[in-house]
């Protein structure tokens, strides 16, 4: 006992202090909080914060000390899961809660705890983490803590310990005068790595094959992009950068979340390092020079309350989803193609009257045809999906993900639109308004 006692001491004078930037530690039981941990895990990077968790960034070698590594890696937080089976822990009672107690003395570290035991129907048992991990003088009763057995109650988790993240970096920000930065990624799986990002959002990546977002992904984003305009004002930011990558609809909900009404410059940075910025006003496009040039391809007097808009703007052209999409769906009021007048690629310092003439055709489109339902079908860089979404502000936007045709047998079939996001801004909630693509087809 002696010895391990030193043990502990030993370990907690060597602890550095939180690192506003760094990881969330996710501590738990194996046997009965895995799945609670791993759902928690994502709630947490669709709201912008990065995750230390053993299923994806525990290293080969011995686990204590792997741990007493990530441990003292410099976290900005932690969150403790209080599950039944938590009391059988040796790990998380010896080891892990006596260097979170230690670490949560640095009022900048961020100690949460979620539990599943409730003292009746909807209550938690506020004693159960101190009487399951043998803590003496309520220790841990002192913390925030929450349910965690449905999504809006891991949500809601996420968003405290994001709130406390953005409350830590605020003077520096301030300070400095620079831009919150957010660092995207909806494709590939995430680590734990330092990052320099304010915000490291990170969703479920694709299942197996598939090119479109992971649903569950997207209900996570749901969750927590109403809480973005907040966050940036409680970090003291006047602009906002975004880099990365991100499925379109993602991109464009993202934007929605942040709309040119609210906030006078966004900067995306794409993966080649060029930054495409849009400013407000929005640039109204004038008599000179144009870059979008509109096909109608079809007026009808009667069809869906809505038009369908293809901003087609990469270099080459590929019209065989969307002309599927029109041929197979019901009639539309109007459809209408827009593609590049220049052949090439885009330039990202033109990227505010590229956006400027793709917004006014769409709105003029739609009150031609006496509708505010815009069906959008994206082929862009993701930069400019993300502005447009910041532009269409009031309108309300069915999003499209392109994929892959399914293999059937040794033919594949053709690629095809599917309907992903519904997204509106301007209502004080998600701008994700509904979340459409099925898990499979």
């Amino acid at each position: 006992m002696f010895n391990l006692i030193l043990r502990v001491l030993r370990r907690e004078s060597s602890l550095p202090g939180a690192n506003a930037l760094g990881p969330v530690f996710i501590s738990y039981r194996q046997s009965d909080g895995a799945e609670f941990a791993t759902d928690v895990a994502w709630a947490l990077r669709a709201a912008g914060v990065p995750v230390w968790q053993d299923k994806s960034d525990l290293p080969p070698g011995d686990t204590r000390d792997r741990l007493d590594e990530a441990l003292a890696s410099g976290l900005s937080g932690a969150v403790l899961l209080i599950t039944p089976e938590i009391e059988h822990s040796e790990v998380v009672r010896n080891t892990e809660l006596p260097r979170l107690l230690a670490l949560a003395k640095d009022r900048s570290f961020a100690l949460s705890i979620g539990s599943t035991i409730e003292r009746s129907p909807g209550k938690l048992d506020y004693r159960a983490p101190d009487r399951l991990l043998h803590q003496r003088r309520r220790r841990l009763q002192r913390f925030d803590q929450r349910p965690i057995s449905t999504a809006t109650q891991r949500a809601e988790l996420a968003r405290m310990q994001c709130r406390r993240r953005m409350q830590a970096l605020r003077a520096e920000i301030e300070a400095s005068g620079r831009p919150l930065l957010v660092d995207v990624q909806t494709r590939i799986p995430p680590f734990a790595a330092l990052f320099d990002a304010d915000l490291v959002l990170r969703l479920r990546p694709p299942e197996g094959r598939n090119r479109r977002p992971h649903i569950r992904g997207l209900e996570d984003l749901q969750l927590f992009l109403a809480d973005l305009p907040y966050l940036i004002d409680l970090a003291g930011a006047r602009t906002v950068r975004l880099r990365g990558a991100a499925h379109l609809s993602v991109a464009y909900a993202i934007g929605a979340a942040l709309p040119t009404t609210k906030y006078g410059t966004v900067e995306v940075e794409d993966t080649g390092g060029h930054i495409w910025r849009l400013n407000t006003p929005v640039p109204v496009p004038g008599e000179g020079r144009a870059l979008i040039s509109a096909e109608i391809l079809r007026e009808e007097a009667e069809g869906r309350d809505a038009v369908l808009v293809y901003v087609d703007v990469l270099a080459e052209r590929s019209d065989a989803a969307f002309d599927a999409l029109v041929s197979e769906t019901e009639l539309f009021r109007g459809v209408a193609h827009l593609r590049p007048n220049e052949i090439g690629n885009l330039d990202p310092s033109e990227t505010g009257v590229l956006v400027g003439e793709i917004s006014r055709f769409i709105r003029q489109f739609a009150d031609q045809h006496r509708t505010t339902n815009i069906d959008l079908l994206l082929r862009s860089p993701w930069p400019v999906a993300l502005q447009l979404g910041r532009a269409l502000n009031t309108m309300r936007v069915r999003l499209y993900e392109w994929e892959d045709g399914v293999e059937d047998g040794a033919t594949p079939a053709p690629a095809r639109y599917l309907s992903s996001l519904i997204v509106r801004s301007g209502t004080g909630t998600s701008p994700i308004e509904a979340v459409l693509l099925e898990a499979d087809d």
